[in-house]
């Protein structure tokens, strides 16, 4: 007996293995397209492109272990019915739980590194990503200035640097013609992006000043620092501020008080808290939906795809269901023991289904006379 469970753990555990990374790997494809934005709007490198996206797996893989589990156990289970496996083990005296408990052993797994992810990985990974997104950001001199090319950040502002090599900016060039009585245009040797008062500014070195005077003359001012300031042009990014996918289960159940934005959001907090410990419990609930649909029901000669097809229809309903309670939490906190409710009573009938006596073992036994 132990040894024919040791075949279905593993005639189940490849299949979903291989079902992780191929829904993965799709999840990451659309993460990267998402992401393209910081690229085409804020001017971030590759490298930094490459990071965010890798960094918003964890979530991905939260989200996606359940749904990889019921295919796979719905996959492996499926084969070995059709296989005629389940009538051996049966006939060999194996009860509906031994049959079921390597599928349970694997959601059990599931359940305990969904676990992982959702308390640590994850805010872990995202807070890293958030730390990334903010210095890209924060890099004014990337996102406004392009070496060698004239830029418009602003109507009838523009700029051009030679070069920019670590945030410093190389043969500067301003024409700022905002003011149309007396636009201002600026040569500079060199030039760096600074803050004033929390507005972005840039501060230049060894400038010369054009302008035309009331008389049409050109008149020429010459200072070895000016301050070139850009309010209005680029927005002020702020303070880095940690979200909720960010934080770990203590900075969620335990916010901080002195923070306003932390007691603004305490119920959303709280209920962000309650999803990461819940949300696992959707591979218990997800597994034995998929054991319920080809176990809890008579034996088929034509198969089971379109008990699979429901069951999964059930499951994406189940799952939304769970999506929607943690939203309606951040307004009602009384709804969060739901969020555990719903995964464990789908597991408790689903269970139910599939271990009820007089649903398999009639056909089977009569597979087996036969």
């Amino acid at each position: 007996m132990e040894t024919l469970q040791g075949y279905f753990i593993r005639e189940t555990f490849r299949p979903f293995v291989v079902t992780t990374l191929v829904l993965s790997a799709l999840a990451l494809l659309t993460q990267s397209l998402a992401a393209l934005d910081i690229i085409v709007d804020d001017r971030a490198s590759l490298l930094a492109y490459i990071q965010i996206t890798l960094l918003a797996l964890p979530q991905l893989i939260s989200i996606i272990l359940p749904f990889a589990l019921f295919i796979s156990v719905g996959y492996a289970v499926q084969r070995l019915h059709t296989d005629n496996e389940f009538m051996v083990a049966f006939a060999g005296g194996m009860t509906r739980w031994a049959v079921i408990a390597p599928v349970m052993r694997i959601a059990v797994l599931a359940v305990l590194l969904n676990l992982v992810v959702n308390t640590w990985v994850q805010p872990t990974a995202y807070k890293a990503m958030r730390e990334t997104i903010y210095k890209v950001r924060s890099d004014i001199a990337s996102s406004i200035v392009r070496p060698g090319e004239f830029v418009t950040p602003a109507l009838n502002l523009t700029i051009f640097a030679r070069d920019v090599q670590n945030g410093v900016l190389s043969d500067v060039m301003i024409h700022d013609g905002r003011n149309h009585k007396k636009p201002l245009t600026y040569f500079a040797k060199s030039g760096v992006f600074m803050q004033i008062n929390q507005n972005p500014a840039l501060s230049l070195t060894n400038v010369t000043r054009q302008s035309i005077g009331e008389d049409g003359a050109l008149e020429i001012l010459e200072f070895t620092r000016t301050t070139f300031e850009l309010r209005g042009v680029i927005k002020p990014q702020g303070a880095l501020l940690y979200k909720r996918s960010d934080r770990y289960l203590g900075e969620l159940f335990h916010p901080d008080p002195t923070n306003y934005w932390d007691r603004e959001n305490a119920n959303a907090l709280l209920a962000e808290g309650h999803y990461r410990l819940s949300a696992p419990l959707y591979n218990l609930a997800f597994a034995l939906m998929a054991l319920a649909a080809l176990l809890g029901g008579d034996y088929s000669r034509m198969g089971y795809g379109r008990r699979l097809i429901v069951a999964g229809t059930l499951a994406l309903l189940v799952r939304l269901t769970g999506f929607s309670l943690e939203a309606a939490a951040t307004e009602i906190p009384a709804l969060n023991p739901l969020q555990y409710a719903l995964p464990l009573v789908v597991s408790a009938v689903c269970l139910w289904l599939t271990l009820s006596t007089g649903r398999l073992r009639k056909p089977l036994g009569r597979l087996a006379v036969s």
